[in-house]
């Protein structure tokens, strides 16, 4: 049985761990409101990117362009969105499987699987796991910018351009509240005209595009491709946030309950000393009698 010092050794360590553990889930608690903030801001350049291409498709009847290429996808890249860090409960393994399940989905149909890992813990997975990781990149997973996204997808256009790879999956973590966030996976290579068509204006016929609206298209999909890849990295660096806190939260009350048992076990241990020497007063002064 641990002696009293032990004991009481043992509770302040997991009160400094609790004290670790509040201050980590306050933090938290503040990054997870600017990153909502910041996936709110995010919106409506997205939506604006999707109205102007949906504006282009409606007006052209043979429509036809390079991101559109219907081609036989033989080479895949996944996107994995995932932390640099631990500490967030299932969040990062939760995003790396279905990462690695859709992998081994298109794999079982014939086709060449590469990855693009966001974080460290993403590209720590495929490692392990073997796969062929053609990119990674760290540091913005909790505090992403429109330039993250572009320097991403400006990594990824030309190698889908150059026929490298014929489609891009994108596996990232939607946030829907501070307990909800849901593993997710979509297609953002190559573009689908039905997935534009209610984005168009009313009346987006009469329209005309300079110099062309193939051109104007040629300079609006790559935004579009980054605010795709932004709105990614926003909502799961807010479910990253989310999954944190609450996994702090939880820590923070797990040691509470540890450092209750422990007193208990302390007082109980404290009484019995306190028995344990009065019955040997109490023979002591039998014993001079």
């Amino acid at each position: 049985m641990a002696t009293m010092r032990e004991i009481k050794g043992r509770i302040r360590s997991v009160t400094t761990t609790q004290k670790t553990t509040k201050a980590m889930n306050l933090v938290s608690s503040s990054k997870l409101a600017r990153a909502k903030a910041k996936l709110i801001k995010s919106t409506p350049f997205f939506n604006q990117m999707r109205r102007v291409i949906g504006n282009i498709i409606t007006t052209n009847e043979d429509f036809d362009h390079r991101y559109f290429e219907k081609r036989e996808a033989k080479k895949s890249l996944i996107i994995v969105i995932a932390n640099d860090r631990g500490l967030c409960g299932g969040y990062n393994n939760n995003i790396c499987k279905l990462g690695a399940e859709l992998g081994d989905s298109l794999m079982a149909r014939g086709k060449q699987i590469s990855y693009f890992c966001i974080g460290n813990k993403a590209r720590d997975y495929f490692r392990r796991r073997g796969s062929d990781i053609l990119n990674w990149q760290n540091g913005i997973s909790e505090n992403p910018f429109y330039e993250d996204a572009q320097e991403i997808t400006g990594k990824i256009l030309p190698l889908y351009l150059a026929g490298t790879v014929d489609e891009v999956h994108i596996c990232y973590t939607e946030f829907v509240s501070a307990i909800t966030y849901t593993p997710q996976s979509v297609k953002i290579l190559p573009l689908y005209e039905a997935d534009f068509y209610d984005a168009a204006q009313e009346g987006a016929n009469l329209i005309k595009f300079e110099p062309s609206s193939y051109e104007v298209l040629d300079y609006v999909a790559p935004k579009l491709l980054a605010a795709i890849t932004l709105e990614a990295l926003s909502t799961s660096a807010a479910a990253g946030q989310a999954a944190t806190m609450t996994a702090m939260d939880s820590a923070t009350e797990n040691a509470g309950n540890i450092i209750d048992n422990l007193n208990l076990v302390y007082n109980r241990a404290r009484q019995a000393a306190i028995t344990q020497e009065i019955s040997e007063i109490v023979g002591g002064a039998n014993a001079l009698k």
